[in-house]
């Protein structure tokens, strides 16, 4: 378990119940696409979407998620579409439905274009519980936007386990924003297993109070020529933790590959612990592998010039951390969703 660092005592599952809410919105959907809600009625079987040595979170989390699902999507996305509107699932926890246990499968075919924006909130002041698991397969020439946005309240608990498998010429670019839950969880793996295949990870994370955040992103590069990128900004303060793991695997037959990965944190306060374990794995020569972690007080040349413009010191560190965070939040393509994320930031920040 990848638990020991951030103390993952005393946990047990909860009664899973069934899930109320209507969670997907579209709009405009071609004719031939299939989409379906998940649950334990309709639990869609998918070849090729396993792999026994990378199981996410664990096999706890994971066989629970298979087990025990009350809602999620099955897509199929068939040649030659592209969707000129992003595809909305939003999970809402509350007193009425306090957990999400969703098991989603895509399957996007050659020659398409989706995106997908998952949105996990929670209503009012009570415990949520999410655990997730989110399986993909790109294939040839295709091109998946999957972004996920976390921003469950201070006694929830977040797990998230993603996989991608890319075939040839295909691409899947991940977006994740993590900024709930008192203890979050979050994997992404993705198997560049075919020629040419990409991934991008853009992600950012704010840790405040006394929030603990595991994450894990891993690129499993197969393929000759496959490309991948991590990129992560965050930001710790009061007594959070966070374990970041980044892990670029090269693995035999991806040669001439490129993998790059960047982990980027700013600490606040003296009292944050932050542990960052870039990872750098290789059974294949002629590759290139790339990987950066830096963690640190924000720069104080840039603190004095913003307060030499009539800021405050507190105005300052909020507007340096912003910056930071707006490239990824701006892949967002629902202003509405950007406007609370961004609110929700500047509201942690004053406060600090």
């Amino acid at each position: 378990m990848l638990w020991n660092r951030i103390k993952l005592d005393d946990f047990d599952f909860p009664e899973v119940v069934d899930y109320k809410k209507e969670y997907v919105e579209f709009n405009n959907l071609p004719k031939e696409v299939i989409i379906e809600k998940i649950n334990k009625d309709n639990n869609p079987t998918v070849d090729n979407m396993d792999v026994i040595e990378y199981r996410g979170l664990g096999r706890k989390f994971t066989d629970f998620v298979e087990k025990s699902h009350n809602c999620g999507i099955y897509l199929n996305i068939p040649k030659y579409v592209k969707f000129d509107e992003p595809i909305k699932v939003n999970f809402r926890m509350d007193n009425e439905d306090s957990s999400v246990i969703d098991n989603n499968i895509i399957i996007v075919g050659e020659e398409s274009e989706v995106t997908i924006v998952f949105d996990y909130e929670t209503q009012n002041e009570f415990r949520g519980f999410h655990n997730g698991m989110t399986r993909i397969l790109a294939k040839e020439n295709s091109i998946v936007n999957i972004i996920k946005i976390q921003r469950m309240n201070d006694v929830s608990q977040n797990f998230d386990t993603n996989m991608a498998f890319v075939k040839s010429n295909g691409k899947i670019n991940w977006t994740s924003v993590e900024l709930g839950s008192n203890i979050s969880g979050s994997s992404y793996t993705t198997y560049l297993n075919e020629e040419a295949s990409e991934s991008e990870l853009n992600s950012i994370y704010l840790g405040d109070g006394a929030r603990k955040l595991d994450l894990e992103y891993s690129m499993i590069h197969k393929g000759i020529r496959s490309m991948s990128n991590i990129r992560t900004h965050g930001v710790l303060m009061d007594e959070s933790k966070k374990v970041f793991r980044g892990n670029l695997d090269f693995k035999t037959g991806a040669k001439r590959s490129k993998g790059i990965e960047e982990e980027y944190v700013i600490l606040l306060d003296p009292n944050v612990k932050s542990d960052s374990l870039p990872a750098l794995m290789c059974d294949e020569d002629d590759v290139q592998g790339e990987h950066a972690a830096s963690a640190g007080q924000i720069d104080k040349n840039k603190l004095f010039y913003l307060m030499t413009r009539g800021l405050s010191e507190r105005e300052a560190k909020k507007l340096i951390v912003e910056a930071q965070f707006k490239p990824i939040i701006d892949n967002i393509p629902i202003e509405n969703l950007r406007n609370i994320i961004n609110s929700e930031i500047s509201r942690r920040l004053t406060n600090a």
